[in-house]
């Protein structure tokens, strides 16, 4: 994935007008540093951007896409998160990143309104320490990523209190597990009982032996509907 995206990149790069060998330079770095392959800009001109403009559209849902179109609106190319060799700023950036951010808080919110309106689906940790600062996961018990958060769970819980929502989005497996794993949750009362269910439902053997599809499912939409397409998803970290 990682690879094709600089793919496109790289062909962007060719559309663009360079300035001088620092600015390929700079180009050819970050892509090193993000690919570890070596690519080279084989060419530039600008001729094709100067009928073009930035634009940002909204969907129905609220969420913002960046597109460059033409000056009349008859090709439009969508435009993803950018990458960067620093924290310097330009305009480009800060528009790219204002959409990306505009959608990151509305997802933030549909997110927590899922967890504050379904308490009784929510695994709730107190923190070994005296904190009101929460941090909100929503993890997929097939997802290896979310594996490492869940091992550094204890190092969480040392400063802040987490919540966590389970779903079943990466398959059919993914969603059996989580229905096992909500058949379980009423049991775990303790905070060591919440702790040890949250690891035990994570391990790669783990196989239920109850389920409660209905609220796995529901709780996969919900999320789904929030705007979450990967996972771990955390807010507050």
């Amino acid at each position: 994935m990682r690879i094709l995206k600089s793919v496109f990149l790289s062909a962007l790069i060719a559309s663009c007008s360079f300035a001088n060998n620092d600015i390929q330079s700079n180009i050819q770095s970050i892509l090193k540093d993000r690919t570890n392959l070596d690519f080279k800009v084989i060419s530039s001109n600008s001729e094709p951007l100067r009928d073009a403009v930035f634009v940002v559209v909204e969907s129905p849902s609220g969420e913002r896409l960046s597109l460059l179109a033409s000056k009349d609106g008859s090709y439009i190319v969508p435009i993803t998160d950018g990458i960067s060799s620093s924290t310097n700023s330009n305009s480009l950036k800060t528009a790219i990143q204002s959409v990306s951010k505009y959608n990151k808080d509305m997802n933030d919110k549909n997110v927590l309104s899922i967890f504050s309106k379904n308490p009784d689906s929510i695994l709730k940790i107190s923190s070994s320490s005296n904190t009101k600062r929460v941090i909100h996961m929503v993890l997929d018990t097939t997802c290896p990523y979310c594996l490492q958060e869940v091992k550094h769970i204890d190092d969480y819980l040392k400063n802040a209190n987490v919540e966590i929502l389970i779903v079943g989005i990466l398959g059919q497996r993914a969603q059996e597990r989580a229905a096992g794993y909500y058949a379980e949750l009423p049991n775990a009362k303790s905070r060591e009982q919440k702790i040890a269910l949250l690891k035990k439902v994570f391990e790669a053997d783990y196989k239920p032996t109850k389920s409660n599809a209905k609220l796995s499912n529901e709780m996969t939409s919900l999320v789904i509907g929030a705007g979450v397409n990967g996972v771990p998803y955390i807010i507050g970290r």
